[in-house]
């Protein structure tokens, strides 16, 4: 019986120890979680004087939201007095802007080519398509060359059907999205209009004349190609629409050289990619320009990444801070997912314009190192 008894008050000492140390570990872990825990516990007072606990979300103190540094080696061709590597002679230049629907203007005043026209005072011709890729925009300019099949052009004024192949036998987008850079075209001499009809392509002359048989594989001029001139400066704001990778940079070279070739032009600024959703490998990409172009060459999306937003004043949002990090444009300087806003294409516009300085293609003014105000 003692035995028992023994036993039993044994039994009570240790399950009463055991349900101690349960509770003393049970707040000492429930503190810990709380620590640790992405919520809070507030106190909340009800009506009938009972306190209560309700979880909140905890205030991410962590939360980093400083931009990533950056040592930039040329720094100076972004910010300050603009010093030339080649001296200005002669009168200025025409300026001939080719590219995709980042170099369409919508008013004449908003896009990278005005901003050029106005802090220039020169010409500046704008011959952007919206969703050329760069074979396309190479077909408007004349670095990639477009042929007209066999045919014979009336003396009247009359629309007649004319097929068009690259060299190769590709197929050509002319007047898909845009008309720039097109009209009034030629062929052999004959100046006209091309017009696309249900996918088909019509030649219409201006005006009367001979009539004239036209031998296969006679090149397609456009009014790009007729109107260009010795001492025009081009820029190529190319690829966007090419979604390249890191081997595809080849092929945008490789067009862009033709199309500099083309214009017999020795005088250009070639612009990077600034898309990134588009191009992951798009810092190769920009690299591998950089690496063929040299200072013709800007790399405008690092420019807009670590400069853009301070150049114009603007306070990074926590899109902007997030957008930078993922190498993106800052949201503040986009109207969409691609395309740039006012702020992106007057950031453009200055950066092209000091280039052009830089290179001795513009004179180099007082205060040409001074960003306007936006």
């Amino acid at each position: 019986m003692k035995k028992s008894f023994v036993t039993y008050l044994l039994f009570i000492v240790f399950m009463s120890a055991f349900i101690v140390l349960r509770v003393y570990a049970g707040k000492a872990l429930a503190s810990e979680m709380k620590k640790d825990s992405e919520y809070t516990l507030e106190t909340v007072e009800v009506a009938d004087d009972t306190v209560i606990e309700k979880d909140l979300p905890k205030e991410d103190t962590e939360k980093d939201n400083s931009l990533p540094e950056f040592d930039d080696d040329s720094e100076y061709l972004w910010h300050g007095k603009v010093e030339p590597k080649v001296s200005y002679e002669g009168p200025l230049p025409r300026i001939i802007c080719w590219g995709d629907s980042l170099t369409v203007s919508v008013d004449e005043a908003s896009a990278y080519p005005d901003i050029l026209r106005d802090m220039s005072g020169c010409d500046v011709v704008n011959y952007g398509v919206e969703s050329e890729n760069t074979a396309m925009i190479a077909m408007r300019e004349g670095g990639l060359r477009v042929n007209v099949k066999a045919t014979v052009i009336p003396a009247d004024v009359t629309l007649i059907p004319i097929f068009l192949r690259t060299e190769s036998d590709g197929h050509v987008f002319f007047l898909d999205n845009g008309d720039a850079g097109i009209n009034p075209c030629a062929i052999s001499g004959i100046e006209g209009e091309l017009v696309k009809l249900n996918g088909s392509f019509y030649f219409k002359r201006s005006k009367k004349g001979e009539r004239i048989a036209i031998e296969e594989g006679t090149q397609f001029k456009t009014h790009g190609m007729i109107d260009a001139k010795m001492g025009d400066v081009l820029v190529i704001f190319a690829g966007t629409n090419d979604l390249p990778t890191a081997k595809g940079a080849e092929n945008i070279i490789k067009l862009e050289r033709a199309m500099l070739d083309a214009a017999k032009c020795e005088k250009y600024v070639i612009v990077g990619l600034t898309y990134a959703g588009g191009s992951p490998e798009i810092e190769e990409v920009n690299a591998a320009l950089a690496k063929e172009f040299g200072d013709h060459f800007i790399d405008i999306r690092k420019y807009m990444l670590y400069y853009g937003l301070k150049d114009l004043g603007i306070e990074p949002t926590e899109s902007d801070i997030a957008d930078i990090k993922k190498g993106e444009i800052p949201s503040s300087l986009r109207s969409d997912y691609v395309h740039g806003n006012k702020h992106y294409h007057r950031l453009l516009g200055q950066q092209v314009y000091r280039r052009m300085v830089y290179l001795g293609y513009l004179p180099d003014e007082e205060g040409s190192g001074e960003e306007e105000s936006l």
